[in-house]
């Protein structure tokens, strides 16, 4: 019958690509092209295969179930659900694809893996989907790398008393790491081309007569190298220091007092740095004063003629904004990935790959966000801890995971 039904669908689905008015709104390169032949081909394979996976998946006599926020992940009954809402799913291709609602599977997967990296890796807008694979791809490897070394460290329990230095090397890795991919572009022409230049020399004869021409291009590979010249300082220095805090013990003594002091403070500073300061900088603050109470220098000038003057109040903000990024979060999140890593040596709650899994993506996110795009994080805080701490304490995972879940969610 299933045989039945998709064979109607597919040729229901060919149709209408022939009666299409607008077959790819969605992508930059409208009508009929040669990727649109392939695309709802591709569209209804992808989706045929994961019918048959949950499929065979709800009908397994011994599945793996998982228990995430209250909700049963994997039993059968959520994989029979799963692969029906998928066919019902499936039998409306043919008015989607009627109405042009599918994009180009190439704009498709470009969307995908930006979302991915946005979301699960903590990363920015991607280009292209060149952009979008080289994005996923060294999150990947990083993340895999951290996942190594993680493994080695908590696979054995520990005591309070000892951090293992395994473990603390972990911390200065995944700190130095996230700080230099939230610095870097997604776009890897202009690095592909620097490391062409240094390993090949004819690359670099050719850009020497191109940059003749055009001096962009140039200007564009020294910023890169600078950037990764600093990096490398400032990634070895990070790792050190966060080796050093979380090899003194300091967050496993002093829980759960610290983590309350680093709570309060980072929604303290959050809420002055990113909330009060800019209200009071506005013309109508909170839209029932007349005039900004902080007011610049040269605010009555009706001409300025000078340069302008730098205010307390501007070198507060930044300075506030520097403790925010490069101290106070990433000391919370180091916090919670060493109470997390100790209650994973002792107990696992879906295995040991699967928790240092989501440990990492969500200590990788939380930095990477932190650091590139720290805005709107005391907001994501303030929710977790009042949510999770007083309203549904008894669904809570560990603070990690929930601030990654709300983070996500606060984001969509």
């Amino acid at each position: 019958m299933w045989v039945l039904l998709f064979c109607l669908v597919m040729a229901s689905c060919q149709y209408s690509l022939l009666k299409s008015v607008q077959p790819d709104p969605a992508s930059p390169i409208h009508g009929h092209n040669q990727i649109i032949t392939y695309s709802r081909p591709i569209y209804f394979c992808v989706l045929c295969g994961l019918i048959l996976l949950l499929d065979t998946g709800a009908k397994a006599r011994h599945p793996p179930s998982y228990v995430v926020y209250g909700l049963k992940l994997f039993s059968p009954v959520f994989l029979q659900s799963a692969r029906d809402y998928l066919i019902v799913f499936l039998y409306c291709f043919p008015a989607i694809s009627l109405l042009g609602l599918f994009p180009q599977i190439n704009t498709f997967c470009t969307y995908l893996l930006e979302q991915i990296d946005m979301l699960f890796f903590g990363g920015s807008a991607v280009s292209g989907i060149t952009s979008a694979v080289y994005s996923v791809a060294r999150s990947v490897l990083a993340a895999a790398l951290l996942h190594a070394v993680c493994f080695s460290a908590v696979k054995e329990p520990w005591s309070m008393q000892h951090i293992p230095a395994l473990f603390s090397a972990f911390c200065g890795l995944l700190v130095a790491l996230s700080y230099h991919l939230s610095r870097q572009s997604s776009d890897p022409s202009v690095l592909m081309s620097f490391i062409q230049c240094r390993l090949f020399p004819k690359f670099l004869h050719q850009n020497l007569e191109e940059s003749a021409a055009d001096p962009l291009p140039k200007k564009m590979k020294d910023s890169v190298t600078d950037v990764l010249k600093w990096d490398l300082i400032v990634c070895a220095v990070v790792a050190v220091l966060s080796f050093a805090v979380s090899a003194s013990t300091v967050f496993l003594s002093l829980r759960p007092f610290l983590s309350i002091v680093l709570f309060a403070l980072a929604g303290a500073v959050g809420f002055v740095t990113h909330y009060v300061l800019p209200q009071l900088r506005k013309h109508h603050p909170w839209m029932w004063i007349s005039h900004p109470i902080l007011k610049n220098k040269e605010y009555h000038q009706q001409e300025v003629r000078d340069v302008a003057h730098l205010m307390w109040f501007e070198k507060l903000y930044v300075w506030l904004q520097c403790f925010e990024k490069y101290i106070l979060y990433p000391a919370l999140i180091l916090n919670a990935l060493t109470i997390d890593a100790f209650l994973i040596s002792n107990h696992r709650r879906l295995g040991t790959h699967w928790d240092i899994f989501l440990m990492i993506i969500a200590g990788m996110k939380l930095l990477r966000t932190s650091f590139c795009n720290p805005v709107y994080q005391f907001i994501n805080l303030s929710f977790t801890v009042i949510f999770f701490h007083f309203d549904y304490k008894d669904i809570s995972e560990s603070f990690l995971l929930d601030f990654f879940m709300v983070s996500i969610l606060f984001s969509k």
